[in-house]
């Protein structure tokens, strides 16, 4: 049923029913005034698409901005990824509208808004995989694209590891990482590699559910169709991001997925790749007092081999091995169901 409110009376924080007296929510109590929007947003309680009510951005990349937002049609909040490339860019003053910040900037601009499209594409063509983020809706409008996607209510894997200390159990990092690959492996039969893999792009949602974020970087490699640009994390990204032409596939995931668990067990990230092909100095997590079985280890730094013909060629191998049916139990219950 769609949301018949006028939308100055819905809270920017909640999307509850402001008191029209005092303006504050009757919900969340938050006051409407302290709702501030800033530098180079979205005006907050703008309407994009005549439907979609934006509120506080929730981030910023490289290459856009995200905002939470209240579908008027549907009555749900969503999560609205807007293409605004930092450094490229500026708001018209009090308008939605997005332009180059140089005429110089304007063939990048384009280069970059059709990547960010095929992310789009990406995603509606994965959509119906459980384990990622749910796209909705995608549209062009104010001289810049709009994704629409479902609002996660959870925490990222990241802020999860910090607050347990900064660093995970084997079990803990086990029962979090399965979806994770499971995902991936259906990612990558579909042609699909997500190529930015860490703590920040995997989502514990309030439900227990963990869901795969951040596609900005995705590409369909089955198809040599890749993206203008690609994102750098260090510690994270393998090798052949670094270097011109090289080989990316399920075993560029594979990587970063290995980089990933190393940081859920050692509470860091392992040294840049660029390092470790000059000085290779990687630490085994056993060797930092990481309780490990030795094959579970030895899979872990077969992932994160430097290079890429040497790692696990597909996820299912290296799921295979990280959890198979052969690990010691000790006697008792098996170490996933522990």
């Amino acid at each position: 049923m769609q949301d018949v409110r006028d939308i100055h009376s819905i809270c920017l924080n909640c999307f509850g029913t402001l008191d029209p007296r005092t303006y504050v929510c009757t919900k969340c109590n938050k006051r409407a005034a302290d709702n501030q929007t800033p530098s180079q947003a979205i005006p907050m309680r703008s309407l994009l698409a005549g439907r979609y009510l934006i509120g506080m951005p929730l981030g910023r990349g490289g290459f856009g901005i995200t905002y939470k937002a209240y579908d008027m049609l549907t009555c749900t909040r969503v999560a609205i990824k807007e293409f605004f490339p930092k450094g490229y860019t500026q708001r018209m003053p009090h308008s939605c509208a997005v332009d180059v910040n140089d005429a110089n900037n304007a063939k990048v601009f384009n280069y970059w808004l059709t990547a960010f499209i095929q992310e789009a594409k990406v995603l509606t063509s994965i959509k119906h995989l459980d384990g990622i983020v749910e796209i909705y809706d995608f549209f062009l409008t104010n001289n810049t694209a709009y994704i629409v996607m479902e609002y996660l209510d959870g925490m990222s894997l990241h802020r999860f590891i910090h607050g347990r200390g900064g660093r995970l159990h084997i079990n803990e990092t086990l029962n979090i990482m399965r979806p994770v690959l499971e995902t991936l492996l259906r990612l990558h039969q579909h042609g699909v590699i997500h190529k930015d893999i860490s703590p920040e792009n995997i989502q514990i949602v309030n439900n227990r559910q963990i869901k795969l974020i951040d596609f900005g970087a995705a590409s369909i490699y089955t198809q040599n169709v890749s993206k203008p640009f690609f994102v750098l994390k260090k510690g994270y990204s393998p090798i052949e991001l670094y270097v011109q032409n090289g080989s990316q596939g399920p075993w560029t995931d594979i990587y970063e997925i290995g980089a990933t668990i190393y940081t859920c067990l050692v509470g860091n990230p392992p040294p840049e790749a660029t390092e470790r092909r000059t000085s290779d100095k990687l630490v085994p997590p056993s060797a930092l007092n990481v309780k490990i079985q030795p094959i579970r280890e030895k899979t872990l730094l077969k992932a994160l081999a430097i290079n890429p013909q040497e790692r696990y060629s597909n996820i299912g191998a290296f799921q295979q091995m990280f959890y198979g049916e052969f690990m010691p139990t000790g006697g008792g219950a098996h170490p996933l169901h522990n």
